[in-house]
């Protein structure tokens, strides 16, 4: 069972079986117990065979002492195969009601759902919960208003799909004080609604006050302010990370005060922490980050700790990640379901809700 070397069924599920009692217990695995454990769902093995499969997973890096005489517990290596068998099963979610029901009312506010779904993760958990939030260039343009403030200073405002609002204040020299920004401003919405914010280029823009100002010249001083209103939102709001249950971290470091200087370090490091959050592919899946099982580098300063992520979506392209960051010894089995109820729950809210803003 050297790295690289297919383990065997036995092997998984001798991993699996103590790695549920050390979980369970918090305490070293005897090979006694595991024998009772064996026994209780109908499966014989003596402790004398356990002993000698236990001490060749320990040699193969899968298991280790605290004493000489006393059981063995997971290490970072066996949990990694442990938690690859959950990940398998794909174990469905059971999200009370009133949490789905609160996702609902709030997915007209997304840094709010955000804030809420954080906050619910970090709650049920007892760990850190986090939400990173969906890079905004790939947020829908909803619409586009117009407003006079005085002679020649204008207001856009731009509403996007999330429900976000920006605005930039414009000089605009020469734009007449009675022209009907209301109509302008509808005109825009319908040529530049629906489209992403990542897609929108200068020539777009332009085309599109021009087409809206039936191609009078006065308008043509739209074109720069609006263009700089959809580049701030595309470029000013990248992904932003909500942590709730810092108290969980602080639990799940113990008395290792290296190990909790690690784990934060990880938090503040927007690439370590992206570049791992990216090794979620596909919505609602949800992968298990085991710290120090040599995986990555990064991932190096996360000894000691698990990571449990899912993506949710606002539409194909637009992504945020959540999960939770905790102990190597967690309830991996429910916190896989509650990470991934809780994404499909929010990708619900945001889909209902751009459903119903489209048909509206």
């Amino acid at each position: 069972m050297e790295s690289g070397t297919k383990i065997s069924d036995r092997a998984m599920k001798l991993i699996a079986a103590l790695s549920e009692v050390y979980i369970d217990t918090g305490e070293p695995v005897s090979s006694a117990a595991l024998s009772q454990v064996f026994e209780n769902s109908g499966e014989r093995v003596p402790p004398s065979t356990l002993r000698l499969e236990l001490g060749k997973l320990e040699r193969d890096g899968y298991l280790t002492k605290q004493h000489a005489s006393g059981g063995r517990i997971p290490t970072s290596k066996a949990y990694r195969i442990y938690v690859g068998m959950l990940e398998r099963m794909k174990t469905m979610p059971d999200i009370p009601a009133e949490i789905q029901s609160a996702c609902l009312a709030l997915s007209g506010e997304l840094g709010r759902l955000l804030d809420y779904a954080g906050e619910v993760l970090a709650r049920e958990s007892g760990c850190l919960g986090f939400v990173t939030s969906p890079s905004l260039a790939d947020a829908k343009i909803a619409r586009l208003k117009l407003d006079a403030v005085e002679e020649d200073i204008f207001l856009l405002r731009l509403e996007l799909s999330t429900g976000s609002n920006y605005h930039h204040l414009a000089r605009m020299p020469g734009v007449s004080g009675n022209i009907r920004l209301d109509a302008l401003a509808e005109i825009l919405t319908d040529r530049l609604k629906g489209r992403r914010l990542g897609e929108v280029d200068a020539a777009e823009i332009e085309s599109a006050v021009k087409n809206a100002a039936r191609r009078e010249r006065e308008y043509d001083v739209l074109v720069h302010p609006l263009h700089n209103l959809i580049t701030d939102a595309r470029l000013g709001e990248g992904p932003r990370t909500v942590l709730h249950g810092a108290a969980g971290l602080l639990k799940a470091s113990g008395d290792d005060a290296e190990a909790l200087a690690r784990a934060v370090e990880f938090l503040d490091n927007r690439t370590a922490l992206e570049r791992t959050l990216g090794r979620v592919p596909k919505p609602e899946e949800v992968k298990v980050v085991i710290g120090g099982d040599g995986a990555s580098a990064e991932e190096e300063n996360l000894s000691g700790f698990a990571l449990v992520v899912a993506s949710y979506h606002l539409h194909v392209k637009a992504r945020g990640r959540l999960g939770i960051l905790g102990p190597l010894r967690m309830p991996y089995a429910r916190h896989l379901a509650l990470v991934r109820g809780i994404s499909e729950t929010v990708s619900r809210a945001l889909i209902s809700r751009e459903l119903s803003d489209r048909f509206a």
